[in-house]
């Protein structure tokens, strides 16, 4: 950072810059055309601000450049901070107006109004202050860059401040209230599926477009496979089981309305089966089996205990398969953890028999040395 500092300040060295950057700037190593030529465009660029500040020393402005330039700035500051409060002011007295007005609280296409007066603002307002900020006077290029980029950091800093995180457990749970709410109604309103799945997918791509441009990544990570096993228990349990127990409940025991719907003549939903039994048998031989069907197998009791039977002992098996593959997981675990210990005390083995030959060839080799060495002191005294 210092060696950059110095190269771009010329710290210690102000005199004679501009012959530095014409005669010295030039980078031999490149060969390339696209890379010569963003060179020369890198060189022109910094000419031409050591050229303007160069002006700006020789020909500095008067008094009253200074008074003018001062004024501009500060109108330019004055008319975007009261841009931002005529909007808040304009806001709270629009709503404040629909809210004290008694025909805009009768019609509920007045109250869009707001919503939309606001998003008109949000996206005005800010090419406002652009506008504004294009025509503030500055001295030289670098002034502006640094004040642009004081601004890039302030508009990212606010937005992350400002972005609201993608609350997941909460849409998940609206999404498993939404679902228990269609289960729960389809007995009275048959095409209510129809209308849930056209809701998820406007729904879907309406949350996907307002995550995309104004929510941010949430702080604790979600595990896609963890999340989709809570949604499917969630929504078997609590919310299907319980709609499929209400909706027995009102099917045998609820009354229906004595004034509307098609079972206002009959004590419980449960005998429309019935009635529409006796027609059925009214009706000829060729619908006869329809009849034995109801009788057997609906209102039967046995064909219902058959069936939970079935129904526990499948639940049972696959218990039991997943105790199985748990035991054999266990027992893998177990044989892997053996086989290491294994191998380990294999390479345990194999360090000490290495170590012991070595031992044994060093001993080896001091031995010979010793036997060696008597000769050669022989040899020096019959030479003394």
């Amino acid at each position: 950072m210092a060696h950059s500092f110095g190269e771009s300040y010329r710290v210690g060295s102000t005199s004679g810059i501009h012959a530095i950057t014409v005669f010295c700037s030039w980078d031999y190593k490149v060969t390339q055309k696209r890379a010569s030529r963003l060179q020369q465009d890198n060189i022109r660029t910094r000419l031409k601000e050591l050229l303007a500040e160069w002006q700006l020393r020789q020909s500095p402005r008067s008094v009253c450049g200074r008074l003018r330039q001062a004024a501009a700035l500060g109108l330019a500051w004055l008319l975007c901070l009261g841009t931002a409060l005529g909007c808040a002011v304009a806001i709270h007295v629009f709503s404040e107006f629909l809210i004290q007005s008694p025909e805009a609280a009768g019609q509920e296409a007045a109250l869009l109004v707001l919503p939309l007066v606001v998003g008109l603002l949000n996206l005005g307002a800010p090419y406002l202050c652009r506008v504004l900020a294009a025509l503030e006077p500055h001295d030289s290029p670098v002034l502006e860059v640094y004040v642009a980029i004081c601004r890039i950091i302030s508009e990212k800093k606010l937005k992350r401040r400002r972005k609201p995180e993608f609350d997941i457990a909460r849409n998940v749970l609206e999404l498993i209230y939404g679902q228990t709410l269609t289960w729960l109604g389809v007995l009275f309103s048959p095409l209510l599926p129809a209308v849930q799945i056209i809701k998820l997918l406007l729904v879907f791509y309406v949350k996907k477009t307002s995550l995309l441009a104004n929510c941010q990544a949430p702080r604790r990570p979600w595990l896609a496979s963890h999340m989709s096993t809570i949604f499917l228990t969630l929504l078997c349990f609590p919310a299907f089981l319980g709609a499929a127990i209400f909706l027995c409940y009102a099917v045998w025991q609820v009354k229906p309305s004595s004034t509307c719907g098609p079972f206002r003549t009959l004590d419980s939903m449960y005998e429309a089966g019935r009635v529409w039994v006796r027609y059925l048998e009214a009706a000829g031989p060729r619908v006869s089996w329809l009849p034995w069907v109801h009788r057997y197998l609906v209102e039967n009791t046995f064909f219902v205990f058959l069936v939970s039977a079935l129904l526990l002992a499948v639940i049972y098996l696959n218990i039991q398969v997943v105790r199985g593959q748990r035991r054999v997981i266990c027992l893998l675990k177990e044989q892997i953890s053996n086989e290491g210990e294994d191998k380990i005390f294999l390479i345990n083995k194999l360090h000490s028999i290495y170590e012991r030959k070595e031992r044994e060839e060093r001993s080896r080799v001091g031995t010979t040395e010793e036997t060696a060495a008597p000769p050669t002191l022989l040899t020096d005294e019959r030479d003394d």
